[in-house]
């Protein structure tokens, strides 16, 4: 089974949060993320760890927004 990734974007758009603060918390270590081609990729259970921590309500992840498949 692939893992499931969400873009840096969608995260910020998902907390509500600028996507520089994304980029800094990836480069500080306190976000896992892989960088596929050009791009940063977040797996959806970082994602969900950091729904926990900012306290949104389960049901919203995963199918929230569009998921991308690593290929």
């Amino acid at each position: 089974m692939s893992e499931l990734f969400y873009s840096t974007s969608e995260v910020a758009d998902l907390f509500g949060i600028n996507r520089v603060t994304i980029y800094r918390w990836v480069k500080e270590g306190k976000v896992k993320a892989y960088k596929i081609g050009k791009h940063i990729k977040i797996p959806v259970s970082e994602v969900e760890r950091l729904g926990r921590e900012f306290g949104l309500p389960e049901m919203i992840f995963p199918g929230s927004l569009e998921l991308k498949q690593k290929e």
